[in-house]
């Protein structure tokens, strides 16, 4: 890992690296600018859609965007992008399995999100594969520190992969302030020294890179993706 504070996203040295995290953490969104940074890096990415039940933002709304980028995304098409079951497609399996690329799963953080994960843990464990939960303490499921670890504990309760380290994106959203990120961060660095893990770097939209709080954790200014269907893109 980089020991600036700011600057390249640090990059897993697994060949795998799962992000998991409760609704409105920001997931998708952090997962979707590290394989980006990834990619910018040399490092040849594809992203796997793993939050198929009741997710809110699909990486695979944005398939085109990152072809563009040279992301490969494997995600349920069509009607099956929407099924209330999960359906997964067979590449997932060849990728996880593959030798030539960066793999990136967004993963759902509740119980059936956490076994999908669980199915394809023989194959996970056997390459090598971080597992990093988006820690955003301004949730109703995760508004302390204490609820914060409660969540990365159900989580691994739930498969049998284990945490292998926190990622911070404390946010409200679009009325986010400065005050936010340094609340926020004492948070996160709490729940971590709970739990034992390291938060692997500090997540934050471009607009408030500035006003991250001081810490040795490198901070990664994310370019928002995601789009709700009333913003312009």
């Amino acid at each position: 890992m980089s020991e600036e504070r700011a600057g390249q996203t640090p990059l897993s040295d697994r060949p795998i690296v799962a992000f998991t995290g409760p609704f409105g953490c920001g997931k998708t969104e952090v997962a979707i600018n590290y394989a980006l940074a990834a990619q910018r890096q040399g490092r040849a990415s594809c992203i796997i859609d793993l939050d198929v039940v009741t997710p809110y933002f699909r990486v695979g709304d944005y398939r085109d965007q990152l072809a563009k980028e040279g992301v490969h995304v494997i995600a349920p098409e069509g009607a099956l992008a929407s099924f209330e079951l999960p359906a997964l497609p067979p590449e997932i399996a060849a990728a996880i399995t593959g030798q030539d690329m960066h793999v990136v799963l967004d993963v759902g953080g509740d119980p059936v999100g956490t076994r999908l994960l669980g199915t394809y843990a023989p194959q996970l464990a056997a390459r090598g594969c971080d597992v990093w939960m988006v820690a955003n303490p301004f949730r109703p499921s995760s508004n302390s520190p204490e609820g914060l670890a409660e969540q990365a504990r159900a989580i691994e309760a739930s498969s049998p992969l284990r945490l292998t380290g926190l990622v911070a994106n404390p946010h409200l959203g679009p009325v986010t302030e400065p005050r936010h990120l340094r609340s926020g961060w004492k948070q996160v660095r709490q729940a971590a020294r709970l739990l034992r893990l390291t938060v692997v770097f500090f997540a934050v939209a471009e607009q408030f890179a500035e006003h991250a709080p001081a810490s040795d954790v490198p901070l990664v200014p994310m370019h928002l993706v995601l789009r709700l269907p009333w913003q312009a893109p």
